[in-house]
């Protein structure tokens, strides 16, 4: 439950939405869109690739994000 939390964070769920939104053509463009610093984004993009939310596609050198999930439900029983 933790894992699921941290995995669809508010800032994981932005950065799903930003990636659907710009559809950023590196990991770089990414970064200069968030602010962020490339290493953290490849961290955080891995783990959501290992949930399916986010798919990391290989161009030329670099790696593309593509956003596959940016809607939720969450069904607890």
């Amino acid at each position: 439950m933790a894992t699921m939390a941290a995995v669809l964070s508010e800032d994981n769920r932005a950065l799903l939405r930003l990636i659907r939104e710009r559809k950023p053509k590196s990991l770089t463009a990414l970064a200069e869109l968030t602010g962020r610093h490339v290493p953290n984004l490849s961290r955080s993009l891995r783990t959501m690739e290992g949930y399916g939310l986010v798919k990391l596609e290989r161009e030329g050198h670099g790696i593309a994000p593509v956003a596959l999930a940016t809607e939720f439900l969450v069904v607890l029983r």
